[in-house]
């Protein structure tokens, strides 16, 4: 004997509730995906933003020493006024931590420093050095540099900045 299938309006709304069960279930964690992606990228938005950051206030620094636009205020800058010239070292990777309300974060980087010491004083050595045409003498240091930013509405600046 062969048995029939009886199919009618009932059964089809119940293979669609059934069909669609594994869907609606897979909606919510959609929902918290984009949201976790949208967070990753405004994150990396933010790294990105804070190393052109260093990477521009380096490079003004080197070049006509107006690091202005990058500061918040005129004493965040903590540099020796022998250092001449930064080198930013590739080489090692940066640290960079954000604060729990990502409104302020910590730069961490090595670099590569140029000093430059005027000869002033009165010593034979310094009187020969600076006869000879020789006023001052350069060095160079592996220091770190060690910055401090904080959002604001016009976006990301530094608070502070140290080689150490």
């Amino acid at each position: 004997m062969s048995e029939f299938s009886k199919t009618d309006r009932r059964s089809f709304v119940k293979l669609g509730a059934l069909a669609a069960t594994p869907v609606a279930a897979l909606a919510p964690a959609a929902a918290v995906a984009a949201d976790d992606s949208a967070q990753r990228l405004a994150r990396m938005e933010d790294e990105r933003a804070i190393a052109g950051l260093v990477t521009g206030f380096v490079r003004r620094f080197n070049g006509d020493g107006d690091c202005s636009e990058f500061v918040a205020s005129s004493g965040a800058i903590l540099i020796d006024p022998q250092v001449c010239a930064i080198t930013e070292d590739r080489s090692h990777d940066p640290q960079l931590t954000f604060a729990e309300d990502g409104r302020n974060a910590a730069w961490q980087s090595h670099a590569e420093v140029e000093m430059l010491t005027h000869f002033e004083g009165d010593s034979t050595l310094e009187k020969m050095a600076r006869f000879q045409g020789h006023g001052s003498a350069s060095s160079r240091a592996s220091r770190k540099i060690e910055a401090e930013f904080a959002r604001s509405g016009d976006g990301w600046t530094i608070t502070r900045l140290a080689l150490a």
